[in-house]
């Protein structure tokens, strides 16, 4: 989406990348290199910050060859847009509420093309017992989820082994396990999503001292969040 910050009419994933028009696929490359060394967690930097970086670059790619050659990039574009498709047919089936997103400078400019950069952002599961057969599918189909933020479960019939697969979904930022049959064993998920930025398990069986020690986690966190142009 385009920043009004001092008039700046460049969409946000080409200010983050601190580049400027004309833009180049080589420039976007060596822009993303150079940046990827500090946001990278092994350099300091986190795993929000880096995947901000990542999802810059992966949208000025989509917007380079988007406009070079409009008709091979929807060929690029169609086996992402059915694998998304089909998850979602089956999340649906689950029960779960889908939430989704599209490439806003695609929305506002070329309208019906923006659909096949649909994303799934949200997933919502209310009190069904088929919890752990659907996280099971996510993590099997996790490619397709990579930019889920969202995960909401509340009151549904989950286990602390199937919370812990749900390590392969680093770029949450919120988990609603509200109400759940859950034990503290599930909450080891907070250390292995480290930039999980809020935990509801408010109606479950976790007592009132571990849910203070998760809730002051998560102030720090927020705290210590870096601020990124996807903020």
């Amino acid at each position: 989406m385009p920043n009004s910050r001092n008039n700046d009419t460049r969409p946000d994933f080409m200010i983050a990348l601190g580049l400027a028009p004309p833009y180049a696929a080589e420039d976007v490359k060596a822009a993303y290199l150079l940046k990827a060394k500090q946001a990278h967690p092994d350099h300091g930097g986190s795993v929000k910050e880096f995947n901000a970086l990542q999802s810059a670059f992966d949208q000025a790619n989509k917007y380079l060859e988007f406009r070079s050659d409009r008709r091979q990039w929807i060929a690029n574009q169609m086996a992402d847009y059915l694998a998304v498709g089909e998850v979602v047919s089956r999340l649906e089936e689950f029960g779960a509420e889908v939430t989704s997103d599209a490439i806003d400078w695609l929305k506002r400019s070329f309208g019906d093309f923006a659909q096949l950069t649909e994303t799934i952002t949200a997933i919502r599961l209310v009190d069904s017992p088929q919890a752990d057969e659907m996280i099971a599918y996510m993590v099997e189909h996790a490619k397709a989820l990579g930019q889920l933020s969202r995960l909401e479960l509340p009151g549904c019939q989950v286990s602390d082994q199937a919370v812990l697969q749900l390590e392969a979904f680093q770029q949450l930022d919120h988990l609603d396990l509200s109400r759940t049959p859950i034990t503290a064993d599930a909450l080891w998920i907070v250390d292995a999503i480290l930039d999980l930025e809020s935990i509801n398990i408010e109606g479950t069986r976790i007592g009132w001292w571990t849910r203070r020690k998760v809730r002051k986690v998560m102030e720090r966190r927020q705290e210590t969040k870096p601020v990124t142009p996807f903020n």
